[in-house]
């Protein structure tokens, strides 16, 4: 239980410092930036978005299994148009989703790669698998992916120490009462998205992505 402790007060610690580092000195933290064509000046997209991605970038593809966001950036002026008229530019993806900036406001959406949905849930998705707000802004979004790129890891590492506590537990024949070996990961879990939401207001309001993100590792 001591080293339980000392394990999640050594994550909370590094994980504070990762939200509470300026913005700059994360792509320098052996992360490596991607960062948009020079055509991408035409965008039409908000000054200071525009400048946020020329300035940090966005993350390169990970070296580990885990999820993070990926900068790949569309390499052309021109916006790709999707579902019921929607001109954005792609930016990079999560996963199998495209994240993307949409023409005029800057919002980032991640986008399905279909909208098709398997049958056995057809009835959650209706409309089909539809776009997810992420941010309400470039700036914010782009804040977001680095300080995740380098949270992402300490929260897979303390989720992986809680399963084995879980199965130690079970293994010694834990009793109902016994502190649940996951509490001390979901408290990390929600204090990210709230400095997250802090970043960004409308995130867990308007934009799920990363309520989904930080809580499904």
């Amino acid at each position: 239980m001591l080293r339980r402790s000392l394990d999640t007060s050594k994550t909370r610690i590094s994980v504070d410092r990762i939200l509470e580092d300026d913005l700059s000195s994360l792509p320098k933290s052996g992360g490596r930036s991607v960062f948009p064509a020079p055509i991408s000046e035409g965008w039409r997209l908000p000054d200071q978005g525009r400048v946020f991605l020329s300035s940090y970038g966005l993350p390169s593809v990970r070296t580990d299994d885990l999820m993070g966001i990926v900068g790949e950036f569309q390499e052309s002026e021109t916006p790709e148009i999707g579902g019921s008229g929607l001109q954005y530019y792609v930016l990079g993806r999560y996963g199998v989703a495209r994240m993307a900036a949409v023409q005029g406001s800057g919002e980032v959406l991640a986008l399905p790669r279909s909208s098709e949905v398997h049958s056995a849930i057809s009835h959650l998705y209706p409309a089909g698998l539809t776009p997810v707000p992420a941010n309400s802004s470039l700036e914010q979004f782009v804040e977001c992916a680095w300080r995740w790129h380098w949270i992402v890891p300490l929260l897979a590492a303390m989720e992986k120490r809680a399963g084995e506590a879980e199965i130690m537990t079970w293994k010694e024949g834990g009793r109902l009462d016994s502190p649940d070996p996951y509490d001390d990961y979901e408290q990390v879990c929600d204090h990210v998205l709230e400095k997250f939401q802090e970043i960004d207001r409308q995130i867990g309001l308007r934009c799920k992505f990363w309520t989904e993100t930080i809580t499904s590792i």
